[in-house]
């Protein structure tokens, strides 16, 4: 995949979450799901998940963009998909 070809996108999903903090049972039953957007280069989509690459660095290695970050992200959990706008400064 050559850098050109890496589509920008947000992906807004549904992430679990824990807490050490002491509640009780009913602040436990209130408790929800976190409303999460992470943006990023899509890398991959397959029907369990969604790749994201971030950070991508001009050095190649094989004729592919080096990336620094990356999330995996479970299908499940995924409410939507958005493709970013080049945004041109001046």
């Amino acid at each position: 995949m050559e850098k050109e070809e890496l589509i920008p996108v947000e992906v807004e999903w549904i992430d679990a979450h824990s807490s050490l903090d002491g509640m009780t049972i009913s602040e436990l039953e209130k408790a929800t799901p976190f409303l999460t957007k992470s943006c990023g280069y899509l890398i991959k989509e397959d029907k369990e998940k969604i790749v994201l690459g971030f950070m991508c660095f001009g050095v190649n290695i094989n004729d592919e963009p080096l990336l620094k970050h990356y999330q995996v992200i479970p299908k499940g959990m995924v409410k939507k998909i958005t493709k970013l706008k080049e945004y041109k400064n001046g």
